[in-house]
């Protein structure tokens, strides 16, 4: 892990950021300022929720997992809450269900990512991409990124967090075990914004970075 001073005169007119932090850990809101500061931010999850209302896709689903997933609606559409249930867990039930999920949309996500990383690459000459993909590491995106900005949220309040967004602890966990520990996500950070006080703090210290890095956007 570098300290934040330190590469200010060594940073890219141009480069790739990638993202981690735990479940819940604040990761949106922070590429969420960084993109009003100027990034370009690409999100993994809207990606493949645009590809899960494909319609092929939605068929593809709904023969590997049947017609429980789809929501109450007159035209078909995936309800990812029952998706989710299905597919987060532990168990070798969800295990092979989610890696029949991940064998329909992740190929389309890679498509769609590297595409929209490509045309960034040839259409920019300076400023900073923001991948914020929730296996950075394990998909192996990581090796395209300059630098990797983590943002490290206390269990507790990420409990919080996700307690906010609707979930138990059980859920949170479930999720949490698809993941690399938040300790290995440490161990390939390049750099760390702890969040354990308010939104308004957090925001400095994204600012703080983003000034440090010292990328002329024009």
């Amino acid at each position: 892990m570098s300290n934040l001073s330190s590469l200010r005169t060594h940073t890219p007119k141009k480069q790739i950021v990638g993202v981690l932090g735990g479940i819940a850990s604040g990761k949106s809101l922070v590429t969420q300022w960084l993109e009003e500061l100027g990034a370009t931010v690409l999100v993994a999850d809207g990606i493949a929720h645009d590809i899960l209302r494909q319609e092929e896709v939605i068929k593809e689903v709904v023969r590997r997992f049947g017609e429980s997933v789809l929501a109450d609606h007159e035209r078909p559409q995936i309800d990812r809450k029952k998706l989710a249930a299905l597919v987060f867990g532990s168990s070798e039930h969800h295990v092979a269900k989610r890696s029949q999920l991940e064998a329909i949309v992740q190929p389309r996500v890679r498509i769609e990512l590297q595409k929209q990383i490509d045309q960034w690459k040839a259409t920019q000459h300076s400023g900073i991409l923001v991948l914020d993909i929730p296996l950075l590491i394990e998909r192996d995106w990581v090796k395209q990124c300059d630098c990797v900005l983590m943002v490290d949220t206390p269990d507790a309040m990420r409990r919080e967090f996700a307690a906010a967004r609707g979930w138990s602890e059980s859920q949170l966990a479930a999720r949490e075990a698809t993941q690399l520990s938040i300790a290995e996500k440490r161990k390939n950070a390049t750099f760390i914004l702890v969040n354990d006080g308010t939104q308004d703090q957090l925001r400095d210290k994204v600012q703080q970075w983003w000034t440090e890095q010292g990328i002329d956007l024009a």
